[in-house]
C-alpha cells in the first residue's frame, strides 16, 4: 500500500510545497520556469479531512510542515493515524519519540488499492536536522535543495536517511559476509594480552599554542574550516577486508596495505613537537596511513607487531563521494543556489550524514548501527593522517596555525584578505573542501593576545574566538 523506503530516489523533479498557518507555498511551472506561488486554504488546519484534500488536490508529493506552526507543535503519531476515516496515514515517528512524527504518509481510502501517488507530510522541526528557517521560502528552498544536489528526499531523521543512504550505496558490499566479514577490533590483544583499544583513536584533535614575538604584532587572526575530514578520508581510505594476520614482529608492513601497527616513535628533529605544533604520536597502535605519515613528518618510528588485512578495497569511496560532489555543487554554484540560508542549511544537512554515516560503522546492530568496528578504526586512522598531512603542506609553505579544532585552523596574518592570507587554501580549479570560518577575519586585540597564551582549553578560546566573530561579522 505504501512505499516504505523514506528516502525517496529520484533525479526527476519532485512537486514540493511548505505548509503554514498562512497557507501552502510550492513551486509551478510557468512558461517553461518555477515560479512560486501562494496558495490560502480554506477551513482550520486541525480539521484533517478538509486540509489532506486540499493538499491532495495540488498533486503534490512532499509536504514540509513550518516549524513553530500550529500544525507542527500540536502534531502526534495517534492523531495523524486516526485524523479522518477517509484517509490512510502510516506516521513515522522520531526515535526514541513514538509520539512525534518525523514524517506521515497519506492516501485517500478509495486510492489505498491502486499504485499510485502518495502523499508524504514531512515535520522537520522534530526530525532533527537544526535548519534555520526564517520563512517558508527558505524551507523550500532547502528541501530542493538538498533534493537537487543529492538526488533523493530526506524525509526521516538524519540518523535514519544516513544509514539507508550508506545502505543503498555501499550496503551489500560492507555486508556479504564472503567479502568481508565483520571482526571485531576490540577483542584483538598485543603480543602481551593487553586488548588495543582502538575506540580512543576517534578523540578530535583540539590543540592551542601561544603567539610567537613576531605573531604577536600581526594585525588578524582567520580561521578557515574543512567541509568534513571523515568524508574525505572515506574516499580514499583502502580498508582491509578478511580476517586480519597478526604480524608478530611488525616486517610485514610496507606503508601500502592495510593494517594496524603498534609502534615506538621518537620525535628527533621535527618541529611536530607538540609546542609549536601538534604531536603526532599520540597512541601506541596506529593504522598504515598514520605510521606513513609520522615518518613523512621526520619521526623515528620503529614498528613492533601489527595486524594486517590480506585484502584492501575503497568500499566507502562511492557513499563518500556521492556526498562530497553533492557540497561541491553548492559552494561552487552559488548562482543556482542562490538562497544563503538554504544553502547553509543543505551544506550543514549533508555534513551531518557524513558525521552519522561514520559515527554507524561502529555503532551496534541493536543500537541501529553496522557494527563494524574494523571499518571504523581504519577511518578514523585516514582522518588523523590526512589532518597532519595537510598541516605538514601548510608548514612547508610557512604558515603556522596557532589553534587546530579537527575540521578547522586559525592563522594570523597582516593580510585582512582571508583569500590570499593563506595562499592557494580557497582558490585552484577544484573545491578542497575548505571555506572561511569568519566572514571577516578577527582583529587581533590584546583579549585575544592574552586568551591564546592563558591556561584556558582550547574549546574555551575557540567558544570565545566565534562569539568575537559574530560581533564583528558585517
Amino acid at each position: 500500500m505504501f512505499n516504505r523506503d523514506h528516502t525517496i530516489n529520484s533525479r526527476e523533479e519532485t512537486p514540493i510545497g511548505v505548509l503554514s498557518d498562512t497557507g501552502l507555498l510550492l513551486v509551478e511551472r510557468y512558461r517553461g520556469k518555477r515560479v512560486l506561488r501562494s496558495l490560502l486554504l480554506s477551513g482550520e488546519q486541525d480539521a484533517p479531512q478538509s486540509l489532506f484534500e486540499q493538499i491532495w488536490q495540488r498533486e503534490l508529493a512532499q509536504v514540509w510542515v513550518l516549524p513553530g506552526t500550529s500544525l507542527s507543535r500540536h502534531v502526534t503519531c495517534p492523531w495523524l493515524e486516526q485524523a479522518s476515516p477517509q484517509w490512510i496515514a502510516l506516521a513515522h515517528p522520531v526515535p526514541g519519540e513514538p509520539e512525534r512524527p518525523a514524517c506521515a504518509f497519506l492516501l485517500p481510502e478509495a486510492s489505498a488499492r491502486r499504485q499510485g501517488r502518495q502523499l508524504a507530510l514531512v515535520f522537520p522541526e522534530h526530525a532533527g536536522w537544526g535548519w534555520k528557517l526564517d520563512d517558508p521560502t527558505a524551507l523550500l528552498a532547502t528541501v530542493t535543495y538538498l533534493h537537487e544536489t543529492l538526488g533523493r528526499s530526506l524525509l526521516d531523521a538524519p540518523a535514519l536517511v544516513a544509514s539507508q543512504i550508506l545502505t543503498d550505496l555501499v550496503g551489500d558490499e560492507v555486508s556479504a559476509p564472503a567479502r568481508s566479514p565483520a571482526i571485531d577490533v576490540n577483542m584483538l590483544k598485543c603480543s602481551d594480552g593487553v586488548p588495543l583499544c582502538p575506540r580512543d583513536q576517534g578523540d578530535d584533535l583540539v590543540w592551542m599554542r601561544p603567539l610567537t614575538f613576531r605573531e604577536e604584532r600581526q594585525r588578524y587572526l582567520h580561521k578557515y574550516s574543512h567541509f568534513s575530514r571523515s568524508l574525505e578520508a572515506c574516499m580514499s581510505v583502502q580498508l582491509g577486508t578478511g580476517t586480519p594476520q597478526h604480524d608478530t614482529d611488525g616486517r610485514g608492513y610496507d606503508g601500502l596495505h592495510a593494517g594496524l601497527w603498534r609502534i615506538k616513535g621518537e620525535r628527533l628533529g621535527s618541529v611536530f613537537d607538540g609546542k609549536q605544533l601538534p604531536c603526532g604520536l599520540a597512541y601506541e597502535w596506529m593504522s598504515t596511513p598514520q605510521v606513513r605519515c609520522c615518518q613523512e613528518m621526520g619521526y623515528q618510528v620503529r614498528i613492533q607487531e601489527g595486524y594486517l588485512w590480506p585484502q584492501s578495497q575503497p568500499l566507502l569511496r562511492p557513499w563518500a563521494a556521492t556526498l562530497w560532489q553533492a557540497a561541491e555543487r553548492l559552494y561552487s554554484q552559488r548562482a543556482a543556489y542562490r538562497h544563503a540560508q538554504a544553502r547553509a542549511n543543505a551544506i550543514h544537512s549533508i555534513r551531518l550524514l557524513a558525521e552519522q554515516g561514520v559515527a554507524l560503522l561502529a555503532q551496534d546492530q541493536a543500537a541501529g548501527g553496522w557494527a563494524r568496528p574494523d571499518l571504523w578504526v581504519q577511518v578514523v586512522g585516514q582522518r588523523r593522517a590526512q589532518l597532519f598531512a595537510h598541516l605538514v603542506r601548510l608548514v612547508r609553505r610557512g604558515i603556522m596555525p596557532v589553534l587546530i579544532n579537527q575540521d578547522a585552523f586559525w592563522v594570523v596574518s597582516n593580510d585582512p584578505n582571508p583569500l590570499t592570507a593563506v595562499p592557494g587554501l580557497l582558490t585552484g580549479p577544484r573545491w578542497r573542501g575548505y571555506s572561511t570560518g569568519y566572514a571577516a577575519p578577527l582583529p587581533l586585540s590584546s583579549e585575544i593576545r592574552t586568551a591564546l597564551r592563558s591556561e584556558q582549553s582550547p574549546a574555551e578560546v575557540i567558544k570565545m574566538l566565534d562569539t568575537l566573530a559574530g560581533q564583528f561579522s558585517p
